[in-house]
């Protein structure tokens, strides 16, 4: 199903994702959204979900918590996003 919705934008640049996209594309509190902007001037809208959420109960590091794991996911993002930046 592909779901067609508007939301606006205000003066410092925020907006609300509409309750059907979030559904359709299962965002969730705490999930982070990434954007790119194409050559062509196509947004793409990417989302990533909590790592804390998709790690917990797998593994039984009691040492292991949601800032740890947050800040190990910045730096794979930040990776990710350095190298799309290569030429």
């Amino acid at each position: 199903m592909m779901t067609l919705s508007t939301s606006k934008v205000s003066k410092k640049g925020l907006t609300n994702i509409p309750v059907s996209i979030r559904r359709e594309a299962g965002i969730e509190e705490g999930d982070t959204i990434t954007w790119h902007v194409r050559e062509d001037g196509v947004i793409e809208v990417r989302v990533v979900k909590n790592p804390y959420r998709l790690l917990k109960g797998k593994y039984k590091d009691p040492n292991l918590t949601y800032d740890k794991v947050e800040g190990i996911a910045d730096k794979i993002l930040e990776e990710g996003t350095n190298a799309n930046n290569r030429a």
